[in-house]
């Protein structure tokens, strides 16, 4: 991360101008990171807690609802709900539910509990 201090801002003249220029190299960086992501196939994004990101298109497939998916998976431990995927798991489709630090695998047939493991 690139920080202006005092002496960069009084390098700059007016405290606006300084705040101005931090503002559009902060975008430049910003978007100069998201370009090189984009090169390399990175294409994360942030979502919202309990949205499904990944698999959306597996969806059809799927015989309980999402919001089922996140009651079987609160069911099983504590933590702050996260982003879901839908995904193969051990030749199943599961919903993989971010908790807390925990991945909590939902069978997509059945609501039952697959696996939990620490989120790396």
């Amino acid at each position: 991360m690139i920080v202006f201090g005092a002496a960069g801002a009084g390098a700059m003249g007016s405290s606006n101008h300084a705040a101005g220029a931090h503002t559009s190299l902060m975008d430049s960086v910003t978007s100069h990171v998201s370009g090189l992501g984009e090169m390399v196939g990175i294409h994360e994004k942030a979502v919202a807690p309990g949205t499904l990101d990944d698999g959306k298109d597996l969806l059809p497939q799927a015989k309980i609802s999402l919001d089922d998916a996140i009651k079987a998976a609160r069911s099983s431990g504590d933590g702050q709900l996260g982003e879901v995927d839908l995904e193969q798991y051990q030749g199943q489709l599961v919903f993989n539910v971010d908790m807390g630090n925990r991945d909590v695998k939902v069978d997509a047939d059945n609501g039952a509990i697959l696996g939990s493991q620490t989120d790396d």
